[in-house]
């Protein structure tokens, strides 16, 4: 039987190419090392102002920042690990800024992200991305996806994924870096 000589070389090509697409899918993303592009859009919830913040006047804190949706339950989960550390460390320079990005069209009205932060009892600034004008500029693809950024305005650490008591492992990690950012003056 003779084999078609072009199907043979098509197919490493073919996961050539979706390996590149891949690898630079994942290098225009924030990354640590990296200065975030600023946060654009709102309205903004949990703030003094109707204009919230920007990361720029920020610098001076150490800010995490949080892509997530109230619909999903990864992003759930997570939020006692955030509001634990925002109790202990917002006094210290700590800020977390939420994304609240929508996944579905229900994730959008203002009232259902209103209502979502007074069930979860989440009291640090929210930042409503509808139109995924963050989600895009940062080049994000995940709930939850957390971005350690310190006092300078530098991207330290980056974590995708769930931080609870079901998926502990991240959570000492991130915590210690939490702390030595906040220790670096």
């Amino acid at each position: 039987m003779k084999m078609h000589h072009s199907f043979t070389t098509s197919v490493p090509r073919t996961l050539l190419l979706g390996l590149l697409l891949g690898i630079s899918g994942q290098v225009s993303a924030v990354s640590s090392g990296q200065t975030p592009p600023a946060l654009q859009g709102g309205p903004w919830l949990n703030t003094p102002t109707k204009d919230g913040y920007s990361l720029s006047g920020l610098r001076g804190q150490v800010v995490l920042v949080n892509f997530w949706v109230f619909s999903c339950i990864n992003c759930h989960n997570s939020l006692p690990t955030l509001s634990d550390w925002y109790s202990k460390y917002h006094a210290q320079g700590l800020e977390i800024v939420g994304i609240h990005t929508p996944e579905f069209e229900s994730d959008k009205p203002l009232q259902n992200v209103q209502d979502a932060l007074g069930q979860d009892k989440v009291i640090w600034p929210v930042l409503q991305d509808n139109n995924r004008a963050n989600w895009q500029a940062w080049n994000n693809h995940y709930w939850p996806a957390f971005y350690l950024i310190d006092r300078k305005g530098v991207v330290r650490s980056v974590h995708t994924g769930e931080i609870s008591s079901r998926y502990p492992n991240a959570i000492p990690g991130i915590e210690a870096n939490i702390k030595a950012l906040l220790a670096e003056k």
